[in-house]
């Protein structure tokens, strides 16, 4: 039996299309002011054909959200497989999603929107989060009064970044200083925050090998 990978169908192609055009409706006009007919729009594609690969427009957001979030978290994890540092896992997946407001801005603001209207990013994106979380306080690496406390602090100096630096306020230096800082709110001592925020990046795998 043959293992060689399939070229994508029309349909795969399509399904693409309207969820690319989602996440660029999402990103500029916001979940509750976009609308089906701007997706379809977007995608190049009629109303109608839209109907056939999604019911609602909260269908595509979920869609959309477990295709480019959730993917992203799979990928991130995937990178850093050999790392077993607390850490230094936290430490990369919060500078990867900081360095996406870089690199791929309008993805970057279809997320943050996710993050706010969409169930997907407690249900699927925050346990990453969680589990690095919980295996630094293992390790003895992180010191915080409440797990939920902490959340709320990595959470939300993440997306205060992600915001500053969409807006133009911040640059690649501001990952690093911010990874650092929020090292430093879970216990570790400024000479091994800002050490563990500089270590290099493992390389993010294609999509597809994630």
């Amino acid at each position: 039996m043959s293992n060689k990978k399939q070229p994508p169908t029309k349909r795969d192609r399509t399904r693409r299309q309207l969820l690319d055009a989602a996440a660029k409706v999402f990103a500029a006009r916001g979940v509750d002011a976009a609308s089906i007919q701007e997706i379809a729009a977007m995608a190049g594609v009629a109303n109608g054909t839209f109907y056939n690969y999604f019911a609602t427009k909260e269908a595509i957001l979920e869609a959309a959200a477990v295709h480019y979030g959730v993917s992203l978290c799979q990928r991130i994890d995937a990178s850093c497989v050999q790392v077993e540092d607390g850490a230094e896992r936290m430490s990369i997946g919060g500078r990867n999603y900081m360095l996406l407001a870089i690199e791929q801005p309008d993805l970057a603001r279809f997320l943050m929107s996710v993050a706010v209207a969409s169930p997907i990013w407690d249900e699927q994106i925050r346990p990453y989060i969680t589990r690095d979380l919980l295996l630094g306080i293992k390790q003895q690496r992180f010191h915080v009064a409440s797990k939920d406390a902490a959340m709320t602090m990595i959470m939300g100096t993440n997306m205060a970044a992600i915001r500053s630096i969409l807006a133009g306020k911040a640059g690649r230096s501001h990952v690093v200083a911010v990874s650092a800082t929020i090292l430093r709110g879970l216990g570790m001592s400024p000479k091994e925050a800002d050490e563990v925020a500089r270590r290099p990046l493992p390389p993010l795998p294609p999509a597809s090998e994630a």
